[in-house]
């Protein structure tokens, strides 16, 4: 067997990174909106609405190399499947679902969620 990695490109989040993002969602976030971020083969959406209520929404493509490992990860971190669309599976966080509603919690979660989507994958087969 051969291993076949491609180059993608990954977020690798060190302190400093962790910090930026999070200062990025705070900057971002008032009560009533969101914000939006592109991955290679997935969407992430964040919003925080008028009470207070975070979200996390993650579209992913069923034609993603990573699809069924993304898919474990986020059911992981307590995300669900909330609808499919045009080949797209959309995962979803919420923290009024959630026991603990506190704004570091979902930067955690996001967080976290970036991590899974940019986990690199290996390709085995046989020449």
């Amino acid at each position: 067997m051969t291993e076949n990695r491609k180059p993608e490109s990954r977020l690798d989040f060190d302190l400093a990174e962790q910090r930026s993002l999070a200062a990025m969602v705070d900057a971002s976030l008032r009560r009533g909106s969101g914000l939006s971020i592109a991955l290679s083969d997935a969407t992430v959406g964040v919003s925080l609405d008028k009470l207070g209520d975070w979200t996390i929404t993650v579209g992913l493509s069923s034609r993603s190399e990573r699809f069924q490992q993304s898919i474990s990860s986020l059911e992981r971190l307590g995300f669900f499947q909330a609808t499919e669309n045009e080949g797209s599976v959309y995962m979803l966080w919420t923290s009024l679902l959630s026991e603990v509603g506190d704004a570091r919690i979902a930067e955690q979660i996001l967080l976290q969620a970036l991590k899974a989507l940019q986990a690199p994958t290996v390709s085995l087969y046989i020449r």
